[in-house]
């Protein structure tokens, strides 16, 4: 489906057409057009070639799947691929990225995307609700989705920070094989998150460096605000990634200490039977001569020095504090 949004510079004036036929669309002069392409038909592909005339390399990595993000510099515009990101439990990471395809010209923007992105939807609601941000410039509506995109990341980010919060209890209070395969989810989200952030901020830094014509420097001040955002969540994830890895570190210690404790508590217990083994067997002999064979209080000597030996040991472990 295609949505374009109209601009008259002169008058002031914007209208929000839905579901437009682009073959019988026909631009005017002294607009801005944001043409908005969402899960595109085969035949609204075309008008990436046909209508707007974009190199095929960059109508090839837009209609394909682009994993990283990155900017394109061409001589009458800029292509450029931006992910944003949405909470989605039914996702191993917990969250789910979504791929927008940017093509900024002197007088239109296009975005392209394949799924529903909250950051397009929010500003093309306030474009129908005539919110001036189209007075400022295309330049500066393609800010305000990167920014509702950046901030978008937030979430996630406070979301992790919870969960490395819970796991970290866990960790010393009950550090099971779950917990461990828990943490090392959160190490894949977080490598996952860290490979799209990165690249990311880098894009983000071209457009706030004031390297692309179609960039009014007023805007820039804009997208200096969103690379900031953009750097302080890099860091954020990054000092995420050192936390996991530090817990992934102290839960082997746990269990470690764990398995430590058992052998000491199992190497007490054979320590004390030991001696009592030993008097059981050297009394439990069958040689007829034993001056304590025939003896009245044979038994109960036997079982007074088993005590002894007992008690003794004990003694001595907690001397040593080993009790």
């Amino acid at each position: 489906m295609i949505t374009i949004v109209d601009f008259d510079t002169q008058a002031k004036s914007l209208q929000v057409h839905e579901n437009v036929n682009w073959r019988e669309f026909h631009a005017e002069a002294g607009h801005l057009y944001w043409w908005d392409m969402i899960t595109p038909t085969d035949d609204e592909k075309l008008v990436l070639s046909e209508h707007f005339h974009f190199h095929p390399l960059a109508i090839a990595d837009c209609v394909g799947d682009i994993h990283y993000p990155k900017v394109d510099f061409y001589d009458t515009y800029l292509y450029m691929v931006i992910h944003s990101v949405d909470v989605d439990r039914s996702k191993v990471e917990g969250f789910a990225p979504k791929e927008i395809d940017i093509f900024l010209g002197k007088d239109y923007l296009v975005t392209f995307h394949k799924q529903e992105t909250r950051s397009v939807v929010e500003v093309l609601r306030r474009s129908k609700e005539k919110t001036p941000i189209f007075e400022y410039g295309l330049d500066f509506v393609l800010y305000s989705i990167l920014d509702i995109l950046v901030s978008n990341y937030l979430p996630i980010l406070e979301s992790i920070e919870d969960e490395l919060d819970s796991t970290e209890e866990m960790v010393f209070s009950n550090p099971t094989p779950q917990v461990l395969r828990e943490i090392l989810r959160l190490k894949r989200t977080l490598m996952r998150l860290k490979k799209t952030v990165f690249p990311q901020r880098e894009v983000i830094n071209h457009l706030a460096r004031n390297e692309y014509q179609f960039v009014n420097p007023r805007t820039q001040v804009y997208f200096r605000d969103v690379y900031d955002m953009l750097y302080r969540m890099a860091e954020m994830t990054e000092s995420f990634r050192d936390v996991s890895t530090a817990l992934v570190e102290t839960y082997l210690s746990t269990v470690s200490n764990r398995m430590n404790e058992i052998m000491k508590f199992l190497t007490i217990f054979a320590t004390i039977f030991g001696p009592l083994t030993v008097i059981a067997g050297i009394y439990g002999m069958n040689f007829e001569f034993m001056p304590e064979l025939h003896w009245k209080h044979g038994y109960l000597f036997a079982l007074g020095l088993m005590v002894l030996s007992t008690l003794s040991l004990l003694l001595y472990f907690r001397h040593r504090k080993w009790l």
